[in-house]
């Protein structure tokens, strides 16, 4: 537990950290507490960010750039998923060819899937599927982060 002092800020630690270690120290070691340090660690990041202009305006930079990144992902990865449902092989907007898809399993019409088919179907779409749910999770959090710090401090 005390390892997870060393993720606050060096001034925290300064003023604080002698007397957390010791507190740290008296408590039993469970998940919760280990998530509150954590948590404290984000806000007391936070209220560093805030006190300095420049870091305030990087963090909303690379925070836009960190949106801006998982919402193209998830963009690529739905065009891919189209794609393949409707056995596709060039994605293109006008004149412009954004993506190929490579075929990799039984390409038929929705409506003349059989069970067997759909399991193929399915299976073909699980990687991108999974890839694109982990996408759209973090794209949330992501969005939520401000607004979860805000409300802890």
């Amino acid at each position: 537990m005390k390892s997870l002092l060393r993720l606050y800020p060096r001034s925290w630690r300064k003023r604080y950290g002698q007397e957390m270690e010791v507190l740290v120290e008296a408590m039993p070691g469970r998940l919760g507490i280990a998530l509150d340090l954590v948590m404290g660690a984000a806000v007391a990041y936070r209220d560093v960010i805030r006190g300095n202009r420049v870091l305030a305006a990087a963090g909303a930079y690379l925070h836009g750039i960190c949106v801006a990144v998982l919402v193209q992902a998830i963009g690529f990865v739905s065009l891919v998923l189209a794609a393949q449902q409707w056995g596709l092989t060039d994605l293109r907007i006008g004149p412009f060819v954004l993506a190929t898809v490579v075929p990799s399993g039984p390409f038929f019409r929705l409506g003349e899937l059989s069970q067997a088919m759909w399991v193929a179907v399915f299976r073909s779409w699980l990687p991108e599927g999974i890839l694109l749910a982990v996408l759209l999770v973090a794209l949330a959090l992501l969005l939520a982060a401000p607004r979860l710090l805000r409300r802890l401090g």
